[in-house]
């Protein structure tokens, strides 16, 4: 079975989800602070979905902590907030605008200026 893995690293939680490629039906998460010790937060994440499955074959990483961490990985980085307005756009076709609130920050996202997904 074909597994995705996402890990947002933020400026206070690491959160990892890992999907059914497939279906995409959301098979794990975790949330927890990470007290500024953003890499080993994110080896803590992957060694517990590790246990769970003994493969993950695609893996992203987004957050305002993620880039080095996703560089030195060699693994794609996303930012969080065209992360955010792709899964925004691809569940709810007609939002317009979302607001999100982060550890130290909030953003909104004006949808309805998008370009339809493909």
């Amino acid at each position: 079975k074909k597994l995705l893995i996402g890990i947002d690293v933020g400026s206070t939680t690491t959160k990892i989800t890992v999907l059914d490629a497939g279906t995409e039906t959301l098979l794990y998460s975790d949330y927890r602070r990470h007290h500024a010790d953003q890499l080993a937060s994110v080896l803590f994440a992957i060694r517990e979905a590790a246990e769970l499955f003994l493969t993950v074959t695609q893996d992203h990483f987004t957050g305002s902590g993620a880039k080095p961490v996703a560089e030195a990985a060699g693994t794609p980085y996303i930012q969080e907030v065209v992360a955010n307005s792709i899964a925004l756009k691809k569940t709810y076709e007609t939002v317009g605008t979302a607001i999100e609130l982060g550890g130290q920050d909030a953003k909104i996202i004006f949808c309805d200026i998008l370009p339809p997904l493909s």
